[in-house]
């Protein structure tokens, strides 16, 4: 990967695509090593102290053989001959060159004008199971013909382990974020020891008062007296039972139910509510004979008749009573 220039998505995963793909195309005649994307795996010495990373190195017998470096659209630029390609063909190996098949005359524009030695350079196109390679440039001499006072030889380097680096921490803000934590935990604790403990307190509190209510009704009932429980409303058990003390005659047991006579409200109950349902039931109501022409003329004869009637008696009671007067004169 450049390490002036970062690349669209899109063109990095084309570039480490096709470095993957190189890496079967080449491991049939040499051991190959690659720096896909991030990776730092084979780190090459070159003229300056600063390692380089080519996306292929090409091993034989443990001792370099060929530097690989893929390029996209955007990174065949001029600052990329400069930076990588200048470096990569002063090395006494050969330099091979993937460039897109649209910038082919870039890149050998920028190689002739930077002296950049390169062995071959091949034109790439994307396809939906691989590349389309195509070789268009072929120089077996360039190694033999770099000037050697500007050539170096390229040494592998162990692969560089990628390590964080956390930055400095203050210890005495650390220290008081540790107490700070520590009180929290230990007030939390607290609160919750202390909720436990009036949880004990208000279950032991009610547990007393159940036991002093059941104490009481046990003693309330060994002190009073067993009442005669009234079976029906007319029977009844012949007498309260008296409990047996110490130095008194037990008392004989209730004889069978008998039926008791009805006395005082007790017996009137019965009789009251009998009054109550008669007298709560409305009286049906009789129905009112229509008047008929008969019976208005039977009215009217029954009134003349009452008012001759006293008429006639009048004058009989007179000669009663005059007649009684008579009788008692000549006695």
């Amino acid at each position: 990967m450049s390490p002036i220039l970062i690349r669209p998505v899109r063109e990095q995963l084309e570039h480490d695509r096709l470095i993957r793909f190189l890496q079967l195309k080449y491991q049939k005649k040499f051991e190959v090593l690659i720096n896909a994307g991030e990776g730092q795996a084979a780190p090459v010495k070159l003229a300056g102290p600063a390692p380089f990373f080519p996306d292929l190195v090409l091993l034989s017998a443990s001792k370099i053989a060929g530097l690989v470096e893929v390029e996209t659209g955007e990174s065949t630029n001029n600052l990329e001959a400069l930076a990588q390609w200048q470096h990569f063909g002063r090395a006494r190996v050969p330099f091979h060159l993937y460039v897109p098949v649209l910038m082919f005359d870039a890149a050998r524009r920028f190689c002739d004008a930077h002296k950049v030695s390169v062995t071959e350079i091949w034109t790439y196109r994307s396809l939906y199971d691989g590349f389309d390679l195509v070789r268009v440039f072929h120089n077996p001499s360039a190694v033999a013909h770099a000037p050697k006072n500007s050539s170096v030889v390229g040494k592998l380097l162990p692969p560089v382990v990628s390590t964080r680096v956390e930055p400095e921490r203050d210890q005495t803000q650390e220290m008081a974020n540790l107490v700070e934590l520590a009180n929290r935990t230990f007030k939390a604790a607290a609160g919750k020891s202390a909720a436990a403990a009036a949880a004990a307190k208000a279950a032991a509190a009610q547990a007393r008062a159940a036991n002093k209510a059941a104490a009481k009704a046990a003693s309330a009932a060994k002190a009073a007296p067993v009442v005669a429980a009234v079976v029906a409303p007319n029977l009844v058990i012949a007498a309260p039972v008296k409990p047996v003390g110490a130095g008194t005659p037990a008392t004989k047991a209730p004889g069978p139910l008998t039926k008791a006579p009805a006395r005082g409200p007790a017996a009137m109950k019965p009789a009251a509510k009998s009054a109550t349902t008669k007298a709560a039931k409305p009286a049906a109501k009789v129905p009112k004979p229509k008047p008929t022409a008969k019976s208005a003329r039977k009215a009217v004869a029954k009134l003349q008749k009452a008012k001759k009637a006293p008429a006639a008696a009048k004058p009989k009671t007179a000669s009663k009573t005059a007649s009684k007067a008579a009788g008692r004169k000549k006695r």
